[in-house]
């Protein structure tokens, strides 16, 4: 006749954001190094040997990813020939991969001073911008970029991010769209597009776009375990439980998915194989309170408990203030015969929650059976209530009886003690 278990919910299907902003800059070794006495960089002259040297050595430095002596080298082609557009290029370039924004900023504005032409100029300008929390500028520099090279994929991607960032969804799709055209194997513009779809309302066309995606990488995690949370939205539990299982192959530390695998473990009432992700959960995120809970309940369910106490214990520690944490707690300390204590947590889950009908129903029961009779009816009458509420008529008979028997064991010297305020 105990409530042992009630299961919370699932987790809103609200897509983790996986937008990773690209921080690969413009591959310097791309760039076409001549033994002449004029050296062309893309396209711009220098006809100062020294910085045509100094270049040179920068670009080597900058590929070895030694961006401090890179940023020297860069310095020094300028102090020869301050008009190389490109060396400015590369020296906001090293300034960047060193974490300086603000000076690649400086030294990309100055790139394109001298060749407004440079579409990768403006490119790691929105980078630094960016990552400056500026996407509204960053935003100007990706639409300078893609217009001097509709073709730039990564640009698009980016313009993607900073349009979501100012909260234009629609701009950021079209973005997105526009680099899975140009690269259909583009994945994380896949799923950036599955994000946009569930944030209109539009699951049913997001789910054939996550599956699109996890085959174009299958190492994906997220784009795994939010199919799985889409998929279990409309009640395709087996599919949701595959998805679930991917993620984790994936990425075993991936708490989410085995949160939700427990949850699905229980609905199929294997509640051995659902303790077993909750408590895994509780191993890689000690601190999440609903895995504590789904824990204890799952043991109760499991009739273990001792381990079904010791979970709930954690839960009402992790966050005192949750009326089911206490309900289930009393629960398995009723079952492990520590009524007095079972009593406290059923108090305090009934005043945390006026209308657990439960609540009442088992702490009314425990009063009577510890003596307290007419404390017991006045609990057990509030039950009833509740349940008359709820149209719940077999708990209401259920009630009724256990009134009768504790009216009848009651004798006029009731004790003080019955009269105690719940």
């Amino acid at each position: 006749m105990l409530k042992q278990y009630k299961k919370l919910s699932f987790l809103a299907a609200a897509l983790i954001s996986f937008s990773l902003t690209t921080v690969g800059y413009a591959n310097a070794g791309e760039l076409g190094e001549r033994q002449l006495t004029k050296q062309r960089i893309d396209g711009l002259y220098t006809e100062n040997l020294d910085a045509a040297r100094y270049f040179q050595q920068g670009v080597r430095l900058y590929n070895r990813s030694e961006f401090k002596r890179a940023e020297l080298a860069f310095g020094k082609a300028i102090e020869f020939d301050s008009s190389m557009a490109m060396a400015h290029y590369m020296l906001g370039n090293s300034f960047l991969g060193q974490g300086e924004t603000q000076l690649a900023v400086q030294q990309y504005q100055l790139a394109i001073k001298l060749d407004p032409n440079l579409p990768e100029a403006y490119y790691n300008l929105g980078l630094a911008l960016y990552q400056q929390d500026r996407p509204g500028e960053a935003i100007r520099a990706y639409e300078r970029a893609v217009s001097l090279n509709p073709d730039f994929e990564t640009a698009r991607y980016n313009l993607g991010l900073a349009f979501e960032a100012e909260g234009n969804n629609e701009q950021a799709s079209a973005q997105y769209q526009e680099v899975v055209r140009l690269n259909p194997n583009n994945a994380t513009a896949q799923y950036n597009l599955a994000r946009l779809l569930v944030k209109q309302g539009k699951s049913e066309e997001a789910i054939p776009a996550l599956q699109q995606v996890v085959v174009l990488n299958p190492e994906l995690v997220q784009a795994h375990y939010q199919l799985g949370l889409l998929l279990a939205e409309q009640g395709r539990q087996e599919e949701a439980k595959e998805s679930f299982f991917q993620a984790t192959r994936v990425n075993d530390e991936f708490a989410p998915a085995h949160y939700q695998l427990g949850l699905i473990f229980i609905e199929e009432e294997d509640f051995g194989e659902a303790s077993n992700r909750f408590d895994w959960v509780t191993k890689l995120q000690p601190n999440n309170v609903e895995a504590y809970r789904q824990l204890g309940a799952a043991k109760l369910k499991d009739e273990q408990y001792e381990e079904a106490v010791t979970a709930l214990q954690s839960a009402v520690a992790l966050e005192s203030g949750n009326a089911l944490s206490h309900y289930n707690l009393g629960v398995g300390l009723q079952r492990l015969e520590r009524n007095e204590e079972a009593i406290a947590q059923y108090r305090k889950a009934v005043r945390l929650n006026p209308k657990m009908s439960e609540g009442f129903y088992n702490l009314g029961i425990l009063l009577g059976q510890s003596g307290k009779n007419r404390l017991a009816i006045a609990v057990l009458q509030r039950a009833k209530a509740l349940f008359a509420a709820e149209d719940n008529r077999e708990k209401v008979r259920e009630v009724n009886l256990y009134i009768q028997q504790f009216s009848a064991q009651r004798t006029p010297s009731a004790t003080r003690e019955e009269s105690e305020s719940r």
